[in-house]
């Protein structure tokens, strides 16, 4: 979980970093402002790397550092007077949120820039979750600019000390903002069932559980100098459990089925288009293709099948034409003819066998020789034609030129890149991928997606519920390719 890698980072080099932060802390602040540039910077760009991208860029630009360095910050207030962590980390307290508000501005600029976007969008700026988004965003940002100002130790010393501490007291609203924008953004997607954000409100509601609790117990300890601590201890332990509970029943949703699994080859994708369908027309044909592919595929498709001639076999009788319309009686009466003459009976039996004669005089041979005279024989004869001419099938007329091509569309909050590839009319693959601050919604979208379009060889597929903006994002810009590939 980023989170509370980010707190163990930002833990390691609090307590460690402490001497040279209170010794050279300019230095600390001139690294935090280059970082969060680099970030800034690196956040624009499409990086391969998952490892990079997600837990050395995305840990600060999804201001997973900054949120734990303000935990740090914060939690110095609810831990107990005299404690080592107190002792080490409470010296360098103003420099750590110096440093904090530095490294968040890359996470401010990064998602400013989408969120702008989002709200010049009318069909995007009317989801109410986004619109108490960036109402808690700007009141974070309303308030930690002055309380970062007024961390300088050259401003605090011209201060009023009254004055300051009372400024100082809106970190108190702060600290409850950021835990209100975080699960805003985190309960929906957890209880959408992405993966990981369940976990990460747990985690969230954990910390900040925490430091409420103790820091009311500190309050109390301190003010009213209970004799015995178990009951403030039991109390602050039972509020600790019931809101970790509280947000694992708000935030909890049912996890969704990883989308590889029905992820398919391209050509397997292509194929299942033009080999599942039995055509035995260009009517029926026109019906099971596309209708941006059907007229160029179906022609090809058609005219193969009926090129095929078969070469009919021509029989006659005699000089004439036999008759291709002779029914199965008609052969049966040319395999066998009798003739009469005298008192004898002939079957013409099949050709290469030789004629039985019904007659029982079997002595004489001139009568035998006399029942198979020309006059009274059949004779069947084959006439052997030329094959007819076959002309070749006129050539597929195509609407898309073949080659790849690459566009745009701007999805939940960043541009969507889509890369097809068209050969003979058939998306044959079908590449993509996302600018967006929150690349979870691309993600859930890009494999069903991607998989619908190749199967269907259409844009005209259903949105993966719960990543609407990234589906349409992916099926717009393939409808871009398309018009480009136009011919």
């Amino acid at each position: 979980m980023l989170f509370l890698i980010a707190l163990a980072a930002a833990s390691a080099f609090s307590y460690f970093c402490s001497g040279a932060v209170k010794k050279h802390p300019t230095a600390f602040y001139f690294g935090s402002a280059v970082l969060s540039a680099a970030v800034t910077a690196a956040s624009r760009q499409h990086i391969e790397n998952e490892f990079v991208r997600n837990y050395l860029v995305g840990i600060f630009s999804k201001g997973a550092f900054a949120g734990a360095l303000w935990v740090i910050v914060m939690s110095m207030g609810a831990l107990p007077n005299g404690s080592r962590l107190i002792k080490r980390l409470m010296p360098i307290r103003g420099e750590l949120s110096i440093i904090a508000a530095t490294v968040t501005l890359s996470h401010i600029i990064t998602y400013s820039v989408s969120y702008i976007k989002r709200l010049l969008n009318p069909d995007l700026s009317a989801e109410a979750d986004f619109i108490v988004t960036c109402a808690v965003c700007l009141a974070l940002v309303v308030i930690m600019i002055p309380l970062t100002v007024i961390s300088f130790k050259t401003i605090r010393k011209k201060m009023n000390a009254k004055v300051w501490k009372n400024i100082q007291r809106a970190a108190y609203v702060f600290y409850a903002l950021i835990y209100i924008h975080v699960m805003v953004i985190f309960i929906p997607r957890a209880r959408n069932g992405q993966e990981g954000y369940f976990l990460s409100c747990i985690a969230y509601t954990a910390v900040w559980s925490a430091y409420l609790v103790f820091r009311l117990r500190k309050w109390y300890l301190k003010s009213r100098k209970p004799e015995s601590k178990a009951v403030i201890n039991g109390v602050c332990t039972a509020c600790a459990a019931a809101l970790i509970g509280g947000s694992a029943f708000f935030s909890y949703g049912r996890v969704r089925e990883n989308s590889s699994a029905i992820k398919m080859s391209t050509t397997e994708s292509a194929a299942v288009v033009f080999t599942a369908p039995v055509m035995t027309s260009a009517a029926d044909a026109d019906s099971t293709l596309p209708d941006s592919l059907a007229d160029s595929t179906v022609t090809a498709a058609v005219s193969a099948a009926t090129s095929e001639a078969v070469t009919p076999v021509l029989s006659s009788e005699g000089d004439s034409s036999s008759d291709t319309g002779s029914s199965d009686s008609d052969d049966a009466d040319a395999s066998e003819e009798e003739t009469e003459d005298g008192d004898e009976t002939v079957t013409t039996a099949p050709d290469g066998e030789e004629p039985v004669s019904s007659n029982e005089d079997e002595e004489s041979d001139t009568s035998a020789a006399a029942t198979t005279t020309p006059t009274t024989t059949t004779t069947t004869a084959t006439t052997t034609t030329a094959p007819p001419v076959v002309t070749e099938p006129p050539a597929p007329e195509y609407i898309y030129n073949d080659g790849t091509y690459t566009d745009t569309a701007y999805g939940y909050d960043g541009l969507v890149h889509v890369t097809i590839t068209i050969e003979n009319d058939i998306i044959t693959s079908l590449t993509a991928f996302s600018e967006e601050e929150e690349p979870d919604f691309f993600n859930m979208a890009y494999e069903t997606i991607a998989n619908a379009i190749l199967k269907s060889q259409s844009t005209d597929v259903d949105a993966v519920s719960g990543a609407t903006y990234s589906s349409n994002a992916i099926k717009k810009a393939v409808k871009k390719c398309l018009e480009q590939a136009k011919k």
